[in-house]
């Protein structure tokens, strides 16, 4: 190896962003991303959002998150 080379991969840095924890679960703001691209392909394709057990339980809790 020469000189040049050794040099060059010895102060190689990678390109991204800061180190984040190593626990992906912990990402919430790209988990939030990764939903709504998620969604956003589902309506693209026709696809119903919620199903009928979703809205039934969204309208029992809409009452309860009045009072």
């Amino acid at each position: 190896m020469s000189t040049i080379s050794r040099k060059a991969s010895s102060t190689a840095r990678t390109a991204g962003p800061r180190p984040v924890a190593a626990d992906r679960r912990n990402r919430q703001r790209l988990r939030d991303l990764c939903d709504e691209v998620i969604a956003s392909f589902r309506v693209a394709r026709g696809e119903d959002l919620f199903s009928e057990r979703d809205r039934a339980e969204a309208r029992t809790l809409m009452p309860q998150a009045r009072a």
